[in-house]
């Protein structure tokens, strides 16, 4: 059964149950149990129709739809991997650095240690990510605190022998850097 059947359907049982309980209420009929009763009795019905996978967050839930930590993240059925084996890959190849993010770790205090450290402990932000680049290594612009308190966010791309460091940028502070 489709999606749109279960909550058509849905509509339809809570609108009986509605017109169940007025029409009760209306002929006094209802006593305190009865209120209750119904009460409970549709709020069972909502909770078994999410919970059963009638919907998630507003969309519809589909049996291929993949579960993540992140609902900004991809979908795409090829890319099963996690964050932490995405990162840990990275971590465990050697690390390129670009001139242009020499030039803005130098502009934006951030060292070569930090940024082994975000790698290490940082979360990957799927909206600035790019793990199906045209240009060839995904993209991955992983996020977090450094030890002297900077909120950073470093791209990297996941080639297929080196980690390159494209970028780094403070999300705190805005530097004027002069880079190409």
């Amino acid at each position: 059964m489709s999606a749109f059947r279960k909550l058509l359907n849905l509509h339809f049982l809570l609108v009986e149950l509605n017109l169940l309980f007025v029409s009760n209420f209306v002929q006094k009929k209802m006593n305190i149990k009865n209120i209750i009763g119904t009460v409970l009795l549709m709020v069972i019905i909502v909770v078994a129709v999410f919970w059963l996978g009638g919907t998630d967050s507003g969309r519809v839930n589909t049996p291929n739809r993949q579960k993540t930590t992140d609902p900004s993240r991809p979908s795409s059925g090829s890319k099963n991997t996690s964050e932490r084996d995405i990162l840990g890959n990275m971590l465990g190849q050697k690390l390129i650095y670009t001139d242009h993010a020499k030039c803005r770790m130098d502009c934006r205090t951030i060292d070569r240690n930090e940024v082994r450290e975000i790698l290490q402990d940082g979360h990957i932000n799927w909206r600035k990510s790019k793990p199906d680049d045209p240009r060839g290594c995904p993209t991955y612009a992983v996020e977090g605190p450094t030890d002297d308190g900077q909120t950073v966010r470093i791209v990297f791309a996941a080639c297929d022998d080196v980690t390159k460091v494209i970028t780094t940028i403070d999300l705190d502070k805005k530097y004027n850097c002069y880079c190409k």
